[in-house]
């Protein structure tokens, strides 16, 4: 038989949660969870009770003591940015083992906390300690002090640093080009930091970065580098880079920028056995009234991505121009200029009214004739002289390509310049603060990791057309939301969030089991 006890005030004022339910025992009140469940053998629903949650008090309620001799050991770390870049850099870390055998796990570490978290090297361990990594690399010494001795022991082996990057696998079938870069340097005392001239008008303390880079399908990918001097032209390094490089001259493509145009530059070129291509400048001499006054005066013709674009070839000495006819960016430029021109039109007229009404006031300020100079002008007159319109010009001293394939490889050039903004802005390099050497030799390789791994990644989104939707900074921090849970022992992953989930299936990506991975990197560890 149940017994009723009134209830105290400081029970009857209690506030219940839902499916819950309040008890006396032995005197004390105390809060238990509370369900139905329904009962077929009597039809209809019966209540259960479940833990109890705490005790109720004048004070409130007092949780549920817990006794923790009986709690598992459970830890919480970072798993699908650091799995993923563990996986796809299988072929890096192999070739790593090789090069750097007592030093491998440390660089291939930071270079994956450098691409999946931000590119401080002081806050490396702190991202490591969160990271399975630090559960597949345990006890690795990456400090800020430890670091500081790797960097000055990494940049003193250039030559295994080569060996490595002459190590990795071409495609015969892309093309190599190379390009510079230029990075500014806050130190006093690099020696390659030196007052140089870059596209930016930045005169200032800079590294003149080269790379070698094999395009192919819209991607760049990164294969050699060099550092020089700041103040060190790209065009006079570009045989240094090849000959350490291994790679002759004439296997090799410069495409340049429109700042690469001056003649200086191109007698330089001529000089030595390497190819290039570089856009000119609108209204050079080499273009300069033979552009064709109809589209049907161009003497090719091809489509690309869906595009048609019309072609001129001018043969020079030495070299050709191709003359470039895009409608789309002729309807593109065209708009524009028309946008412009209503803009000038529409701020002359209110000009024009603001003054007849003071004139209407016995206050006019503009004289007779800049009242009567106040018209609008004319399209005619706006677009005379604009015969390039929707044109790219491009020179080269490969006289044997078409201008179809001018056209495609001069394309891939926007591949180049991905690599660097992703270089630049997505991961930081822009800027070093290194002071030595060595410490930058070690900081560019690091640099050069990081890069290979996060194109690799940009490779795969493009290949799956999803460029639009999901970006090298998105993908990363889509990934780093994936968790890990070990619990006495064994390693689990958590639950992620639909939109992480969604990518991941897009991307088709399927991570394999980290137990399984840490026990083969034990086997191996010496």
């Amino acid at each position: 038989m149940n017994i009723k006890h009134e209830r105290p005030d400081f029970v009857r004022n209690f506030v219940k949660p839902k499916n819950t339910e309040i008890k006396h025992i032995s005197g004390h009140w105390y809060l238990y969870e509370r369900a139905t469940k329904y009962n077929p053998e009597t039809g209809k629903s019966t209540k259960v009770s479940g833990k109890m949650l705490g005790k109720i008090t004048e004070q409130g309620l007092v949780g549920k003591r817990i006794d923790f001799s009986h709690i598992r050991e459970i830890e919480v770390v970072e798993l699908g940015a650091s799995q993923y870049f563990y996986e796809k850099g299988a072929l890096i870390r192999e070739r790593l083992k090789e090069f750097f055998p007592d030093v491998w796990r440390e660089i291939f570490t930071v270079a994956v906390m450098r691409l999946a978290y931000d590119r401080t090297l002081r806050r490396c361990h702190t991202h490591y300690e969160t990271s399975i990594l630090s559960s597949i690399f345990p006890g690795l010494p990456i400090s800020p002090a430890s670091l500081t001795r790797l960097l000055d022991r990494l940049g003193q082996d250039r030559g295994n640093i080569r060996k490595f990057l002459l190590s990795m696998p071409r495609d015969a079938n892309r093309f190599m080009t190379v390009d510079g870069h230029r990075l500014l340097s806050a130190s006093r005392t690099l020696e390659n930091a030196e007052v140089g001239y870059d596209s930016k008008l930045r005169y200032k303390d800079q590294v003149n970065l080269l790379y070698i880079f094999s395009l192919g399908d819209g991607v760049g990918r990164p294969e050699y580098y060099m550092q020089f001097a700041g103040n060190i032209p790209d065009v006079t390094a570009f045989s240094a880079l090849l000959r350490e490089a291994g790679i002759d001259e004439k296997d090799c493509i410069l495409i340049a920028d429109k700042g690469f145009g001056s003649e200086d530059n191109f007698d330089l070129v001529d000089g030595s056995l390497l190819h290039y291509m570089t856009p000119l400048k609108r209204g050079s001499l080499e273009v300069r009234g033979k552009v064709p006054n109809s589209q049907f005066d161009y003497e090719y013709g091809f489509i690309y991505h869906k595009r048609p674009i019309l072609a001129k070839r001018i043969d020079c000495e030495g070299y050709a121009v191709h003359l470039f006819l895009d409608p789309s960016l002729l309807a593109e430029e065209t708009a524009g200029m028309l946008a412009r021109l209503g803009k000038k039109n529409a701020t002359l007229e209110a000009r024009k009214g603001k003054e007849l009404g003071r004139r209407e006031k016995g206050k006019g300020r503009l004289t007779d004739e800049e009242l009567a100079a106040m018209v609008p002008c004319m399209l005619s007159e706006e677009i005379s002289g604009k015969t390039e319109m929707g044109t790219i010009s491009i020179r080269t001293n490969q006289l044997e390509l078409s201008p179809e394939q001018v056209y495609c490889i001069y394309k891939q050039r926007q591949a180049v310049e991905q690599f660097f903004k992703t270089f630049d802005c997505t991961l930081e390099f822009n800027a070093s603060y290194m002071r030595g050497i060595y410490s930058m030799e070690a900081w560019l390789f690091l640099n050069h990791l990081s890069m290979t791994m996060g194109v690799e990644a940009m490779d795969s989104i493009a290949n799956l057309g999803r460029t639009q939707d999901i970006s090298l900074d998105d993908f990363i921090q889509g990934m780093r939301k994936i968790k890990a849970i070990k619990v006495d022992g064994k390693w689990y992953p958590a639950k992620v969030i639909k939109k992480v989930d969604t990518m991941c299936k897009q991307l088709g990506i399927e991570l394999e089991s980290i137990d399984d991975i840490i026990q083969s990197e034990r086997r191996s560890a010496p």
